[in-house]
């Protein structure tokens, strides 16, 4: 919210404090309603099985052993931080 919209907003406020509490919640009502009018689409769910996930990750290659692994790190904290 930019100061300008908080300024504006603290006035409103401060303006519909003498306002009768039946005035202040059909105001609060409407604000509401304007808001639920709002429809939010949320965009539609990819869901795929189980076994087609891990096909994705599944190689014929052995899996690399601790010492690769140490490596692998190794080298890519040096791209990410370098020497």
């Amino acid at each position: 919210m930019s100061a300008a919209q908080s300024e504006e907003m603290t006035d409103i406020l401060r303006r519909i404090r003498s306002w009768p509490i039946a005035s202040r919640i059909s105001l609060a009502r409407r604000i509401l309603e304007s808001v639920e009018d709002v429809t939010v689409v949320e965009p539609p769910r990819r869901e795929f099985p189980a076994d087609a996930l891990i096909g994705l990750l599944k190689t014929d290659d052995p899996p690399p052993t601790d010492e690769e692994v140490e490596r692998i790190i190794e080298e890519e904290r040096m791209r990410k931080y370098g020497a």
